[in-house]
């Protein structure tokens, strides 16, 4: 009897160890949505009709065990049915997903914290940003960190922000040191008793302001999984630094990231596995809920994007590397509507010509689609100098200009200018003061520079730089193809 008791207990025993060592668990991860929330079809799958929520959401449902679903922010991105609605997708439509918790990228602060603020206040799930500060406390509705139990596995999640590339529009927001807000947060999840640290980091690659997240992996112990956004590359990507294995799902929902964690006995995680999911609907179908919100989301951004604006006698190009029509007739839209002494735009924002004949909403949104605004400088003559002559060096970007012309000449050492001067006939000179309209992304470095921010004063108009491009170009009935009015010169 006593014998039978033993076999009793060893069984348990042997059972328990056995349930533990083949305890798992499935991490679901998106990011970089950047707008395209409908299925489509996906050049990198051989043109099979993939990706958006509604696919998700069936994937999903595929699915017989718990397991957690994270994303990592970058809502808008460069498409039209992302950035026209201001993420306004996002609520409509992953709040009817099980998202488990999410980030911002400071992308998604594109049109301000209020705004994003407002998209994350209609989310059903919790968004983690644990070095964001907004007059020194988290900003509400935020959250530092979360913790999830899943088959009795604690998970520990938090956040992390990159460099905020928009600060002149961000007031009172500030993000800490990405490595010391990692080193405190793991800290404190481990005390906590968490069995796995999950970290959602929009750090990237790295920039001049500091590590991506390789750096930090090498840098801070303790993290099991780094979930990557804010990288704009529509491929998976993985790689391991020690023990933390860094994962990012590729952008655009054409597919989903799954990481498989592994545990064994007393819940150590002894392996972590991912695969790149892509998200068919020929294999999963779509939710019809989900699917019936999309298009018409969808329907209404692409009536939005067919309206007409202008017609144009003839296409109207761009240049990289000189003064381009398009880029002129653009800065000179700027230059009326601000009625200061000038307007300047970097080449590589003005990304496709404009058509000859009809011009739509959406031929102006492939011609500058960005969500940049407009900012006010006021700098010294100097300052505006030293700023355009650095720009004027800077390859592949050449400065588009309006409300003055610019004298320069050609040295050993580059570009040197030797005189502007305004349309009225006023010479600019060192000592006096001028006011020149900029987007927010020049003065951020946009020409891969920071000399604008000298300038003595900044007013940031909160005003949308395609917005006065549209209002400019529909007060014209045919825009004519503008001659060739080089504002820079080259001289001996």
């Amino acid at each position: 009897m006593r014998k039978l008791g033993y076999l009793v207990i060893l069984a348990v025993l042997l059972g328990g160890c056995s349930r533990a060592e083949k305890a798992v668990i499935d991490v679901f991860f998106t990011a970089d949505v950047e707008g395209f929330y409908f299925s489509r079809p996906e050049p990198r799958l051989d043109n099979q009709e993939a990706g958006g929520y509604a696919v998700l959401s069936n994937l999903l449902q595929t699915q017989e065990k718990p397991y957690l679903l994270l994303d990592g922010g970058n809502w808008f991105g460069s498409g039209a049915e992302g950035t026209l609605s201001k993420g306004a997708y996002v609520s409509a439509l992953a709040k009817e997903l099980p998202f488990t918790a999410g980030t911002l990228t400071e992308k998604d602060l594109i049109y301000g914290w209020p705004t994003a603020r407002n998209i994350v206040k209609e989310l059903n799930y919790p968004f983690v940003v644990s070095n964001l500060r907004l007059e020194n406390q988290i900003p509400w509705p935020l959250h530092d960190y979360q913790i999830r139990t899943i088959e009795d596995i604690k998970i520990g999640i938090f956040g992390l922000i990159s460099p905020l590339q928009n600060q002149e529009r961000l007031p009172g927001l500030k993000v800490l040191d990405p490595i010391e807000t990692a080193q405190e947060m793991t800290t404190l999840l481990r005390e906590k008793g968490v069995d796995v640290v999950v970290l959602l980091s929009s750090l990237g690659l790295g920039t001049a302001q500091g590590g991506g997240n390789a750096a930090l992996a090498a840098e801070v112990e303790g993290i099991d999984l780094i979930l990557a956004s804010n990288q704009d590359n529509e491929q998976a990507e993985t790689e391991k630094v020690g023990r933390t294995l860094i994962v990012y799902p590729g952008a655009k929902l054409d597919g989903v990231g799954q990481v498989r964690l592994s545990f064994g006995k007393n819940k150590q995680l002894r392996n972590t596995e991912f695969s790149d999911v892509p998200l068919l609907k020929e294999k999963y179908g779509e939710n019809e809920t989900i699917a019936q919100a999309a298009a018409k989301l969808l329907n209404q951004t692409r009536s939005q994007m067919n309206k007409t604006v202008t017609h144009a006698s003839g296409e109207i190009s761009i240049n990289l590397n000189a003064q381009s029509p398009l880029g002129g007739v653009l800065a000179q839209c700027l230059h009326k509507w601000a009625k200061l002494d000038g307007a300047i735009l970097n080449a590589s924002s003005v990304r496709s010509p404009l058509p000859a004949g009809t011009i739509t909403e959406f031929d102006l949104y492939k011609s500058y689609p960005y969500g940049d605004n407009i900012t006010f400088l006021t700098l010294k003559g100097a300052a505006l100098t030293k700023a355009l002559e650095a720009s004027l060096n800077t390859p592949d970007n050449f400065p588009q200009i309006a409300g003055f012309t610019v004298q320069y000449v050609q040295t050993p050492n580059g570009k040197r200018i030797t005189r502007i001067t305004l349309d009225n006939g006023r010479i600019v000179r060192p000592e006096n003061t001028h006011r020149v309209a900029v987007t927010d992304h020049i003065l951020s470095g946009g020409f891969g520079h920071d000399e604008f921010i000298n300038a003595l004063e900044f007013k940031n108009t909160f005003v949308e730089v395609r917005q006065i491009m549209r209002s400019c170009l529909l007060k014209q009935k045919k825009v004519e193809v503008p001659p060739t009015k080089d504002r820079w010169k080259l001289v001996p």
